[in-house]
């Protein structure tokens, strides 16, 4: 004699049909938890990386803005194109002041730093995780960017080797 499988006359319980669905139900629960991490990872890390791209653009930027500002009299006195530092750094954080509303620089710290050959930008930036911060709990994805940049133009000819930013020799 069955009992609990089949009712009167044989014919399965509506009791057992029942409990075959309960395991897909199950699983499909334990799919969920399972997937949840897995999304939020790839939401989070695809927005860190879409700052990180605008960072090294807004860093290129502001490394090419810098790169403009030349020390005159050097050029004039030799013909040679250096850096005045004072000046390319002056540019490129005006250049990076101009973009602050711009997305994620809204928030980024930043480094501008020159001698008389290149100008140096870094941007970094705490972002906010969404998904993961469940799991992580209120730790940013720290994401950073660097650009270098230097005057186009002749650093070689008489003596332009020798000079540093302001002519002196």
């Amino acid at each position: 004699m069955m009992t609990g499988l089949a009712g009167r006359g044989g014919r399965p319980s509506v009791r057992a049909i029942d409990e075959r669905g309960e395991a897909m139900v199950v699983w499909c629960l334990l799919l969920a938890l399972l997937l949840l991490p897995l999304g939020g990872l790839s939401i989070d890390l695809w927005h860190g990386i879409e700052v990180q791209r605008q960072l090294q653009a807004a860093a290129e930027d502001a490394a090419r803005a810098g790169s403009s500002g030349i020390d005159a009299q050097t050029y004039r006195q030799t013909g040679c194109i250096v850096l005045d530092p004072t000046s390319a750094v002056a540019l490129a954080q005006a250049n990076l002041a101009a973009q602050t509303g711009l997305g994620p620089l809204s928030g980024a710290s930043f480094d501008v730093s020159a001698n008389g050959e290149q100008i140096s930008v870094s941007l970094r930036e705490d972002v906010r995780l969404t998904l993961l911060s469940l799991v992580e709990g209120d730790k940013p994805l720290v994401v950073g960017a660097t650009a270098n940049s230097g005057p186009i133009g002749s650093l070689t000819g008489t003596g332009c080797q020798q000079l540093s930013p302001g002519g002196a020799q």
